[in-house]
């Protein structure tokens, strides 16, 4: 954690320093131990003063205050770009003049302050430590960002010097795994000319870094790795890291490939997912995991994040949660850019998100698609959101493998040792445009005629290995020549298997899975084990001091077992009937745990202590988790994480709620590329839950509509569940549906908020120990003879029915469609078979007509009921809802009178 910036090392502090420095040299225990730290060089001052008097007695400190310098500022004199056409300045806060110190004191000899072995040394030699410690190829920045024991722990490793700790086999070895990478590269480019692959030629480095951190890795412990990133460079990571076999690449770029649709329709190369077995130099395996992503930048994060959250939950019993490392790879302006990035960091030391450090590694091409950094950020570098989160970052050169081997080496020591996120910010170029079909010289043609005139990383690293002879031009030669034999025999496989016809193309099927979906699936729970759950959750610990308004609540959930239970005791019942029988139950968002309506109650707090307990953790030994997790204020980063969550988790029920359904759009991306398309594009299924509160109560534009349409909009090949239940019974039974079928399918589940407490809003016991979810309900007290037959969904149903009752209507049956996708249509043509004779049929909804299900479910119910259906409803409108409640009131007695005084025409 980052630490105050008061200083220290202020020059009005200076004679209390020397007199405290005099202290410690002739005994350290002399003075308090935060100033032994200090002395000792563990800690700094972060506002260093301009200039120090020149007084020899203070000779001692300037040089502290000058390794404190080169420390915290070091990185400003990096040259880690290697496509700069100017030196670097002297940064000011490194100039000897600043500290008291002159060329005439180089050759003096100064205390080193445990920076050098030797207890003093002359300043020359000081100075030449540092710059080649802090100066020379790698440019790190982490004084002041994390805590004091991780700044000792950098300086240790680090100083004097920054050693690779390299041999020459393992210097030949980066040169192999160049030489693989650019050779990828250079063969698509001449065999597949124009075809977008999003080359990874100015940064190829990376490379040899995934290679190192995997090595590392799997020598400190780690068993699972899951990686996201965006195109650029991805076909080469699933050929050199991945392992994915270059034929099968090829394969993908050929006229001939045909994907299989039959249960997909698939995605481009450049998004697929993979995963893998990569062997460590100790023989010790480490899964890899690919995430598929869309071109939405910076998406996957919380998806990784979520994923690898849920593998080291399941280590948890073995306490081996670092055994997982997620890696992220983002791109210079997307990582500057996107807010997701903040959101997910955010979330990396919070109780129920944080993943024990992320590796981010930032592929700086020093460009955005045709966008300079001057023009797409406000910071000196990309990688500064880092500092927020006392995250350590280290800047190196594309053009330095060895360089960028060691930053990679040190990185996921400092994961495995702190569990922190660590940045690496491998600054390169991009060899072409944004895609191999773009002309980047539009836009910087200077910048290209440096780029197109450069050596390749692989022809420079060549010569640097001959010049200091660890290979010579033999091995050199045979190293390139295997990789371009391998490439070649991977393209010959593949042309050889081109078809002398075209391919026909395997169409998916349809209503591939719609039977399955709406089979009845047996979620009813005894009796007896319900009135346990119940009584479970609703006992207080002795000597917990619980609030009087929760006690008399839990009486009441209590008593209804007998009488009827309302929303609330649906849903808990649904939990801890899951939990108890093994499955996982993990529920997430914002204010979840009390509920946004003061309804769920699924933690309580000590009116006196403040202590926490979680009763449904507390139903039986043995139980699977019960977590409920209030988020930090996101809704993009959050459900991100849920839905990769959901993934990595197989016996679950995860869940997102809203705390208005209206706030679910600030997740737009997540629900648009990933939640109802992840199946279709690759193969991806997740039963994530979205609880969206929604209903119209004269609450405002942003708190009545959870924008049912725009979900149904996006139905299609039986993709997603959507559902508007009206009974804490039927909630119960889908919740349970859910987290039981083994087919699993996102659902999204309008919730009410007035149904909460709504008096007719209730289910007897034995709803719960019978029965299962219908996707339609009937009229429960129907029409003595249907005249007029009234489809709705969601709460308006009560609104209906106590209108109906309250004007005596005789002639007017209600159903209810409690699944609005898929739809049940036997079951609708059932009841419109039952109640054949009526001579209207009518759509009923609360929301605007250009909004809730209206336009999506009646041309299908007036297929089946064989005449067209009379809307009622509000008006079409721009604005979800009226902000005055007087409105709302007059715009619902007006759907009302509607309904109930004219009839068509």
């Amino acid at each position: 954690m980052s630490r105050s910036s008061d200083s220290y090392a202020h020059l009005a502090n200076l004679k209390m320093l020397e007199e405290l420095y005099a202290l410690w040299e002739k005994d350290p225990k002399s003075v308090d131990l935060t100033w032994q730290n200090f002395f000792e060089g563990m800690q700094f001052a972060s506002a260093l003063p301009t200039a120090l008097p020149m007084r020899q007695e203070s000779g001692d400190l300037r040089v502290f205050y000058l390794i404190t310098a080169y420390r915290s500022y070091g990185h400003l004199k990096v040259e880690c770009n290697p496509i700069a056409t100017e030196s670097l300045p002297e940064p000011e806060e490194l100039k000897l003049e600043r500290y008291g110190l002159s060329g005439q004191d180089l050759q003096k000899e100064f205390p080193t302050f445990g920076f050098l072995p030797a207890e003093n040394a002359p300043l020359q030699e000081i100075i030449d430590a540092l710059e080649n410690t802090y100066c020379h190829r790698i440019a790190i920045e982490y004084m002041g960002l994390c805590s004091s024991e991780m700044e000792q722990w950098i300086q240790r490793r680090i100083e004097p010097g920054f050693p690779t700790h390299l041999n020459g086999e393992e210097l030949v070895t980066i040169y192999e795994q160049l030489s693989g990478a650019e050779g990828f590269e250079t063969f698509l480019h001449t065999k597949y000319v124009g075809q977008k692959r999003f080359s990874l030629e100015g940064a190829g480095t990376l490379i040899p870094m995934l290679r190192a951190i995997l090595d590392a890795g799997s020598s400190e412990g780690i068993s699972d790795i899951l990686l996201g990133m965006a195109h650029r460079g991805r076909l080469n990571v699933l050929a050199n890291i991945m392992g994915k076999s270059y034929s099968y690449i090829f394969e993908e770029f050929e006229d001939y490939y045909t994907p299989d649709l039959s249960e997909s329709t698939g995605d481009v190369k450049y998004h697929m997912g993979f995963a893998s077995t990569y062997q460590g130099p100790t023989g010790k395996k480490v899964q890899v995991i690919l995430s598929a992503n869309p071109s939405h930048l910076e998406s996957v994060d919380p998806v990784v994040q979520g994923g690898a959250r849920a593998i080291q939950e399941l280590k948890k019993p073995q306490n081996k949660q670092l055994e997982v490392l997620p890696i992220v790879i983002h791109g210079d302006a997307s990582v500057a850019g996107q807010g997701v990035v903040y959101e997910t960091m955010g979330m990396g030391r919070l109780n129920g998100y944080g993943a024990k450090g992320t590796l981010h590694i930032v592929i700086n091409n020093q460009i955005g698609f045709t966008t300079l950094p001057k023009d797409g950020r406000s910071t000196r570098y990309c990688t500064d959101i880092a500092k927020a989160f006392g995250a350590p970052i280290l800047h190196v050169n594309a053009e330095d493998p060895e360089g960028c081997v060691a930053a990679a080496r040190l990185a996921i020591s400092l994961r495995q040792t702190f569990g922190t996120d660590v940045f690496i910010d491998l600054c390169g170029y991009r060899k072409y445009g944004h895609n191999e079909g773009d002309e980047p010289a539009f836009t910087q043609p200077l910048q290209y005629q440096l780029i197109h005139s450069k050596k390749t990383i692989r022809t420079l690293y060549r010569e640097e290995l001959l010049a200091r002879g660890v290979m010579d031009e033999k091995r050199a030669s045979a190293i390139d020549e295997t990789t371009k034999k391998t490439l070649e025999s991977a393209l010959e496989t593949v042309k050889s298997k081109a078809p002398s016809a075209p391919p026909q193309i395997k169409q998916l099927p349809k209503e591939r899975h719609l039977a399955e979906l709406l089979r009845p699936v047996d979620t009813a729970a005894s009796e007896e084990e319900l009135r346990a759950y119940a009584k479970s959750f609703c006992t207080v610990p002795e000597g917990f001091n619980l609030s009087p308004k929760l006690r008399r609540l839990l009486d009441g959930r209590i008593a209804a077992l007998d009488g009827l239970l309302d929303w609330s005791m649906g849903e808990l019942l649904a939990y801890a009937s899951l939990a108890a029988g093994g499955t996982h139950v993990r529920l997430s968002g914002q204010d979840v745990r009390r509920g946004t309506f003061s309804h769920r109650h699924a933690l309580w707090v000590d009116q006196v202590t403040s202590a926490h307990y979680f009763p449904l953790s507390h139903l039986r030994p043995g139980q699977a988790p019960c977590d409920f997790f209030n988020s930090s204020l996101s809704e993009y980063a959050v459900m991100g994480f849920e839905y990769g969550y959901s993934l990595m988790y197989p016996k679950s029920l995860v869940i997102w709620e809203g705390q208005f359904g209206d706030f679910a759009n600030g997740a737009q991306i997540i629900i648009d590329q990933y939640l109802t398309a992840s199946e279709m594009k690759w193969g991806i299924a997740t039963n994530l839950t979205l609880l969206l509160p929604h209903g119209y109560e004269g609450q405002g534009p942003e708190h009545s509509s959870a924008r049912i349409e725009r979900f149904l909009q996006m139905c299609g090949d039986e993709n997603i569940i959507v559902a508007n239940c009206t009974t804490p019974a039927q909630l119960f039974h889908l919740l349970r549906r859910q987290a039981l079928r083994p087919l699993k399918k996102p659902l999204i589940l309008f919730t009410p908020k007035v149904l909460l407490r709504h008096p007719e809003c209730k289910s007897p016991l034995s709803d719960f120990s019978t029965g299962h979810f219908e996707e339609v309900l009937d009229d429960s007290a129907p029409a003595s003879k249907t005249e007029r037959l009234a489809f709705c969904s969601g709460k308006i149903y009560y609104q209906l029915r106590a209108e109906r009752e309250k004007r005596k209507v005789t002639n007017l049956t209600l159903i209810r469609i409690e699944q609005l996708y898929p739809l049940h249509k036997e079951k609708i043509q059932a009841l419109v078979d039952r109640y054949k004779g009526f001579t209207e049929c009518l759509w009923v909804q609360e929301e605007p007509a250009n909004m809730g299900a209206s336009d999506f479910i009646r041309p299908q119910l007036e297929a089946l009921v064989g005449m067209p259906l009379r809307y009622v409803g509000r008006t079409r409108a721009s604005s979800t809802a009226a902000g005055s409640h007087t409105l709302h009131k007059l715009q619902d007695e007006a759907l009302l009178k509607e309904l109930f005084e004219q009839r068509a025409k």
